[in-house]
């Protein structure tokens, strides 16, 4: 098993945490259940190899767009996994794929259903044909770069900064009337974009960013002050109970995948991308 990651171009930063290279082929996890974790980010996927079952028991799209996922997933992985992921912020999912929130919430879309068939074969043609490692992984990020910041010359300006300025102010703030305050907007307006274009509620955004700050701490060995985004503990494990049918003191270090480790170690080029994705 090998992941690699990448760091995208410095304009796509707000949009786009990392590209991973994610590659079994010898088929280390092949047929073995995998579980991705509820988070607040999108994955733009391209398949070079075999091509993993989701728990619905459809194959993946040869590319893909996995939208904010609020819960738990089991996917079947195959011998000879190899793709390319870009890890899209919730700026960049509202950005780069507008209007998508009803459709990607808690899915796995073909990109050919997105973009038009057209769109995603120019896409796909546009990539290396190769492994992508080595040399070749340059060129990955920089046919990955230009495509998305084509897709990125599309959007307003202002659109962009919007995207932006409302997912910090909610984070930062952690309280939705702070948040609307400082965007001179009312709740319904965030509720409706939020809604629109992720599919979720701000609310539903902070217990995302709660849940995935609180995962990080359960498996982080270093001292940890106190989580201040929980009223108390009993907060912290309902929230972990329904997300994740578990308590953190039942996860911890010691019960993360193989694959979990992996994925965190492969981020230490890439600091800013504090990305879980397995569990």
């Amino acid at each position: 098993m090998r992941i690699v990651a990448i760091a995208p171009h410095t304009q796509l930063r707000p949009y786009v945490l990392s590209y991973r290279i994610v590659e079994d082929r010898l088929g280390e996890f092949a047929g073995q259940p995998i579980w991705t974790c509820p988070e607040l980010i999108g994955g733009l996927s391209v398949n070079f190899g075999q091509r993993s079952d989701h728990e619905s028991w459809q194959l993946h799209p040869k590319v893909g767009l996995l939208g904010i996922q609020t819960r738990a997933r089991r996917w079947i992985a195959q011998p000879e996994t190899l793709f390319v992921m870009a890890t899209l912020t919730v700026p960049g999912m509202m950005a780069l794929f507008p209007h998508m929130g009803k459709d990607s919430t808690d899915n796995l879309l073909d990109v050919a259903d997105v973009w038009g068939d057209r769109q995603a074969e120019q896409f796909w043609r546009g990539l290396p044909d190769e492994s992508p490692q080595g040399e070749t992984a340059s060129h990955m990020k920089s046919a990955m770069d230009s495509w998305l910041l084509n897709l990125l010359s599309t959007v307003p300006v202002s659109t962009q900064k919007r995207c932006v300025q409302m997912h910090q102010a909610l984070t930062s703030h952690r309280r939705i009337d702070t948040a609307c305050q400082q965007l001179g907007i009312t709740p319904r307006t965030l509720q409706r974009d939020f809604q629109r274009h992720l599919g979720i509620s701000p609310k539903q955004v902070m217990n995302l960013y709660r849940l995935q700050r609180s995962i990080r701490a359960s498996v982080d060995t270093a001292p940890q002050a106190p989580l201040l985004e929980f009223a108390d503990q009993a907060h912290e494990i309902r929230t972990w109970r329904r997300y994740l049918d578990q308590t953190p003191g039942r996860y911890g270090a010691k019960n993360r995948s193989a694959l979990a480790h992996a994925f965190a170690a492969s981020a230490q080029h890439t600091s800013t991308d504090p990305t879980l994705f397995y569990l």
